[in-house]
C-alpha cells in the first residue's frame, strides 16, 4: 500500500500504489495493453508503405520504367501523411474486449511475423498494384502505351540540334 505501508514494504516491493486503492493496478495494465496495441498499430501501418515505396526504384532498375516517384517525395510522403496518421494511432482508444483478453507470453515480440507477413506481402502488395495501376493510367492519358514504357529509362530525351532555334510564334 502506498499512503499505510511501511518504508520497510516499499522498498521491498516490486511495485508502489501512490495511494490504497488496488482498482489502480487494473487501470494501469489497461493502459498498458492499449499502449502495446496503438504501437503494434503504428508499426504495421508504417510498414506497409515500405514496399510500395522501394517497388518504383526495383522497376527502375529490372524493367527501366521512368521514375514514377523521386526520393524527394517520397520524403515527402514518409513525412507529411505518414507521420501524422501513425502518431494518430498512438491515440486511439482500446478495444472493447481488451481485459477480457489473456494476458500476452513474454516471448511475445511486439513485431512478430505474422505482423510483417501482413504488412508487406499482403497490403504491401496490394498498395503496389493500386499505385502501379495509376501510374500506367496516368502515363497512357499522356500518350505513352504501358507496353512502350518498358526501356524508356533508358532513351535519352531530345536534343535539340545546332540549327534549331527557338520560335514562339510558331504554329504547330
Amino acid at each position: 500500500m502506498g499512503i499505510t505501508g511501511s518504508d520497510v514494504a516499499k522498498d521491498a516491493a516490486d511495485m508502489i500504489l501512490l495511494s490504497d486503492d488496488f482498482s489502480n493496478i487494473v487501470i494501469g495494465v489497461e493502459e498498458g495493453r492499449k499502449i502495446f496495441d496503438n504501437l503494434k498499430k503504428s508499426i504495421c501501418y508504417t510498414l506497409t508503405s515500405n514496399i510500395p515505396e522501394i517497388w518504383p526504384f526495383l522497376s527502375l532498375i529490372i524493367f527501366r520504367l521512368p521514375l514514377p516517384l523521386s526520393t524527394v517525395l517520397i520524403l515527402t510522403i514518409d513525412l507529411g501523411t505518414d507521420l501524422v496518421t501513425a502518431i494518430a494511432f498512438g491515440h486511439e482508444v482500446g478495444e472493447l474486449d481488451i481485459m477480457s483478453r489473456p494476458p500476452r507470453k513474454l516471448t511475445e515480440h511486439m513485431v512478430t511475423r505474422q505482423m510483417l507477413t501482413w504488412a508487406y506481402m499482403q497490403f504491401g502488395w496490394i498498395q503496389s498494384f493500386s499505385g502501379f495501376f495509376t501510374y500506367f493510367i496516368i502515363m497512357y492519358d499522356f500518350g505513352f502505351m504501358p507496353e512502350s514504357l518498358f526501356g524508356l529509362a533508358l532513351v535519352e530525351g531530345y536534343k535539340h540540334g545546332p540549327g534549331d532555334i527557338y520560335d514562339p510564334t510558331h504554329k504547330t
